[in-house]
Parts: structure tokens; C-alpha cells; sequence
């Protein structure tokens, strides 16, 4: 609950505080170390995925704080249904209960991730303005200040196939997490 209600910025900092300038486990900032040129070597590849743990566990950390939050309350509310009592009172296992609650609980949570991608760009923004990484977010920061609507355009088409992908992507997964989805589709054709 903590979590989730904590805008990204803030938690950007903290991390920033705490894990790179208090306990100096993670570089400052940046996308790589300033010493290196970009290349395709071992070194340079270390030195990018030190840099982008910290913005990366900014932005999942609040995101997965609002997913727990809403599968707990999905799997509550399944916990009420019909099908669950009649399964235990045919006497059918609690971990196999426990299975079907969570497939059913898990498909807004599925829903959810795909639609909270859009969110998650915008708290990259300030994210990669905070760490000062060279991501998607700050490229579109620079372009609206500097009125370069070319790249404007492009980012923003970017972040829209991502989006459409990632629904794309949720649909399909669908089929795969609810078998109704499955006969329904193939009793269709």
C-alpha cells in the first residue's frame, strides 16, 4: 500500500539517496560510466545494466505495489464465488481452489499491466530526469522544450505501438490464462 501510493519521482530520489549516494551500491546516474565510449564490448555492457537497475526499480516497485493490491483484492472477492464453494463442498483440494481463484483473479491484473504501460512512460520521464538516463522519456522531454515536433511525433508513435503491442500481447495471453476464452474461440470457427 506504501508503495503504490508513492509517486515515482519521489521514490526515484530515495533510491537515489539511499542506494547510490548513502550506501554507494549503484552509480548516481547516467545511462553508462562517463570513462567509456558506447560499444559492444563486456565492459560497456556491465556498466549499462549497473545504471539501470535504480530507475528500473523506481518505476517497479510502485507499479507492483498497485498489481498486488488489485490481485489481492480480485482473489477476495473470488474467494465468494459460487464455483469455490462448490468445489469444496465436492471435497476437491485447496491447492487446486487456490489455482482456479488465481487464474480467474489474475485476468483484470492482466488487463491492468497492458493498460498501465502509458502511466509507466510518463513515470519514466521523470524517472530518467532524475537518474539522468538517456532513455525514451527524457528524449521526448528535450524535444517538446526545444519544439523538434519530428521526434515529438516519433516518440509519441513509439509509445502508442508499444501500447497497441502490449494489448496486442494481453489479448493472446488471455487464451492462454482462461481456457473459457479458448472453447469460445474455437467454437467460433
Amino acid at each position: 500500500m506504501f508503495t503504490s501510493s508513492m509517486p515515482y519521482y519521489c521514490l526515484s530520489i530515495l533510491l537515489l539517496y539511499f542506494l547510490a549516494v548513502y550506501i554507494p551500491i549503484f552509480p548516481a546516474g547516467g545511462g553508462y560510466s562517463y570513462a567509456l565510449a558506447p560499444a559492444l564490448t563486456w565492459e560497456f555492457i556491465r556498466s549499462v545494466m549497473e545504471h539501470y537497475w535504480l530507475p528500473f526499480l523506481s518505476l517497479v516497485v510502485v507499479f507492483i505495489g498497485g498489481q498486488a493490491i488489485g490481485m489481492r483484492a480480485m482473489s477476495i472477492y473470488e474467494l465468494d464465488a459460487d464455483y469455490v464453494r462448490f468445489s469444496r463442498s465436492l471435497g476437491v483440494a485447496d491447492n487446486r481452489v487456490i489455482g482456479y481463484i488465481f487464474r480467474n483473479a489474475m485476468l483484470p491484473q492482466v488487463t491492468g499491466l497492458a493498460l498501465s504501460i502509458g502511466s509507466l512512460v510518463s513515470g519514466a520521464l521523470i524517472t530518467e530526469i532524475v537518474f539522468g538516463y538517456p532513455g525514451i522519456g527524457s528524449l521526448l522531454f528535450t524535444s517538446i522544450r526545444q519544439s523538434d515536433y519530428p521526434v515529438i511525433q516519433g516518440v509519441t508513435l513509439l509509445i502508442m505501438i508499444g501500447v497497441l503491442l502490449a494489448n496486442f500481447l494481453v489479448d493472446i495471453a488471455y487464451g492462454f490464462i482462461d481456457p473459457r476464452i479458448r472453447a469460445t474461440a474455437a467454437g467460433e470457427r
